[in-house]
């Protein structure tokens, strides 16, 4: 788990502090969503409707269904069975991708028998609902995938996770780029600096993340889903600034409602492509192609006969959202990653 920087326990002594001491993005970032005490995700319901924003998983079903079927493919395509699995969420949120994918995987007792599910989860509040949605289940809470049991087959899956991750910001300022720094200006909290310059951005923790699941991929079977919006690239860094906070479904400045509302970035693939280890097998498609190609018409259409026809209104309309070029269907990218 990445070292995060604390700086103060309220908000009050958080923008005292500022006023003295500016601090780059990442820092910014990192107090305000990571805070023991008061950050965004440790203390805040974070998705649904009482939430700032929905995952695809709190929208439909059909999502973590999918989701499920796409490993037990896998599973079916080995050439010798495993003696033992293990399944590994990076920040599982409410637990429902997970519940809704152990639902399905029970069908299959070949898979789910054999079957050792891991959550990293930082966030207290969260703990607790997830351990409430997913009772009953072979659960363990963990803080790294280093704290993971070996086994014979590991998957590992990231559905908006790694854009919650802290970026460094870089402004090109006198011929060279210099960190982006936040403080205050004429009273109010902003970034400090020219304006009108180029930014680029880069996030330190892709590389912490992506080195562990190198090596768990390197001595074990399996698969990495890793799943978010972002765009895929072909330097090392994003160009421009893509940071953006959400307060109840509504978009904000980063500087309001500090640790009360959700901070994000768009995830550079090309970045996480790069640091995977050359004896890995990765595909780069959309969210839209990944969920057509495991069956999602299909699924909707079962789904839909059984339903009364607001449940079944209410379906489509999820459905519509997943997969729109104009909403999350091109926007949002599915990075696999499978061991030879």
């Amino acid at each position: 788990m990445p070292e995060r920087f604390v700086l103060s326990i309220n908000e009050k002594a958080f923008l005292k502090d500022l006023s003295t001491r500016p601090l780059t993005v990442k820092q910014f970032i990192e107090h305000a969503l990571y805070h023991p005490l008061n950050g965004y995700y440790m203390t805040h319901p974070v998705f649904g409707a009482a939430g700032d924003y929905t995952t695809a998983p709190e929208m439909t079903q059909i999502f973590g269904e999918l989701l499920a079927i796409w490993h037990l493919n896998y599973f079916a395509k080995l050439p010798t069975p495993p003696s033992s699995i293990a399944l590994i969420e990076l920040g599982p949120g409410r637990g429902t991708l997970m519940a809704d994918m152990l639902r399905v995987f029970q069908r299959f007792p070949k898979f789910y028998d054999l079957l050792k599910v891991y959550l990293i989860e930082i966030s207290p509040a969260l703990k607790n609902i997830q351990r409430q949605k997913l009772a009953g289940h072979p659960v363990e809470w963990v803080q790294t995938l280093e704290d993971t049991s070996p086994s014979d087959v590991t998957f590992i899956i990231a559905n908006e996770f790694f854009d919650a991750l802290p970026i460094e910001q870089y402004v090109w300022i006198d011929e060279h780029w210099q960190t982006r720094q936040v403080g205050f200006v004429d009273g109010n909290l902003d970034f400090l600096g020219p304006k009108d310059v180029p930014i680029r951005q880069s996030c330190p923790d892709y590389d912490v993340y992506m080195q562990a699941i190198n090596q768990r991929l390197k001595t074990s079977r399996g698969a990495a889903v890793m799943i978010d919006y972002g765009d895929d690239t072909d330097v090392g860094h994003i160009h421009g600034d893509t940071l953006q906070a959400l307060h109840q479904h509504r978009p904000t400045s980063p500087f309001e409602n500090i640790g009360h509302q959700d901070l994000s970035h768009a995830v550079d693939f090309g970045a996480l492509k790069r640091q995977v280890d050359p004896i890995l097998k990765t595909h780069l498609t959309t969210q839209r192609d990944f969920l057509l190609q495991l069956g999602l018409e299909q699924r909707l259409m079962a789904l839909c006969q059984q339903a009364p026809p607001y449940e079944a209104m209410a379906l489509k309309t999820a459905v519509a959202r997943l997969v729109a070029p104009s909403a999350m269907g091109t926007l949002f990218k599915v990075l696999t990653i499978q061991t030879p």
